[in-house]
């Protein structure tokens, strides 16, 4: 799977990323990389070659790099989750390296893997949850043409405490809305 939207690849982590995930878990800086992603660089190559693919063998979703082109570099990862093929839905999570944040990646990212999920991907709806103390996702959601349904109170625990989540949703009518520019 490759979708390609607005400057960026969006595709499955593979082999060629070694060096980069490899600089990503050297610094301790995870942010660019999906849930699970290694803790150790002496991990990073069995990842690339199986677990990184998991969810996806198991019918589950999908990880994916966020890769800016023509640079090539990852800046980021979007993923599905949950996802439930007979209701046809699924649940979308990113996240961006630190230092490239506030360029329009999560937005793009988002945009077009929602569209790719209700066009080929056989989803009728895309949700996503967004703590409403992150303002920054909240307005990626936005941006990218997500609908805001409402909010689950308390719903997520940060090891220390509850936090409110936004529900946003895009559905296949939604696509028009989705165009919006950044």
């Amino acid at each position: 799977m490759k979708i390609v939207s607005g400057g960026l690849e969006i595709r499955e982590f593979g082999s060629q990323d070694a060096v980069q995930v490899a600089a990503f878990v050297a610094a301790g800086d995870r942010t660019a990389l999906p849930p699970g992603a290694p803790g150790a660089v002496a991990d990073v190559d069995g990842w690339l070659a199986e677990t990184v693919h998991q969810r996806r063998l198991d019918g589950g979703g999908v990880h994916l790099a966020i890769v800016e082109e023509p640079s090539g570099e990852i800046v980021g990862s979007i993923g599905l989750r949950d996802t439930d093929w007979q209701a046809g839905r699924s649940e979308i999570g990113y996240g961006v390296q630190a230092s490239r944040r506030g360029r329009g990646y999560a937005t793009e990212a988002a945009r077009a893997v929602g569209r790719w999920a209700l066009t080929d991907g056989g989803m009728r709806r895309v949700q996503l949850h967004a703590r409403l103390d992150n303002v920054a996702s909240v307005r990626v959601a936005e941006r990218a043409g997500y609908q805001r349904e409402g909010t689950l109170r308390m719903a997520e625990w940060d090891g220390e405490e509850a936090h409110d989540l936004a529900v946003f949703s895009m559905i296949a009518t939604d696509l028009e809305t989705a165009e919006v520019p950044r």
